[in-house]
């Protein structure tokens, strides 16, 4: 009998550890990013609306800790930010709304190199 509850023992403290942490994982937002144009700057509300190629269109609440750059500043203010300009907005959904941690122009792609011949 003793032999059969010292595992039984350590395997319900190892889940009484392990259930709270899973926990918090589940609780953090999930991260999301969104490129296109932006369509609306609400500096009252603290929102920007942004249409992607798509068609779609999103609004999202700037956090307090949002970070904003255009591609002439590395930091920039709401008020920097243009109907038309090309961004990014990395986000989480909180509340059912999205919240927007971080806007700035989308990363540049990188053009694929041709192969020079004989190369493979």
């Amino acid at each position: 009998m003793k032999k059969l509850l010292l595992p039984i023992v350590a395997v319900a403290i190892a889940l009484a550890f392990a259930l709270p942490l899973r926990a918090e994982d589940e609780a953090k937002p999930k991260k999301h990013q969104f490129t296109g144009e932006i369509t609306k700057v609400d500096a009252a509300a603290k929102s920007v609306s942004v249409k992607n190629s798509k068609g779609e269109e999103k609004s999202f609440t700037l956090t307090d800790k949002a970070k904003l750059s255009t591609k002439d500043k590395e930091t920039a203010e709401l008020s920097d930010l243009k109907v038309g300009d090309k961004v990014t907005v990395h986000y989480t959904e909180e509340n059912g709304k999205d919240m927007a941690n971080k806007i700035g122009p989308p990363a540049e792609r990188k053009k694929k190199e041709p192969t020079p011949q004989g190369q493979q």
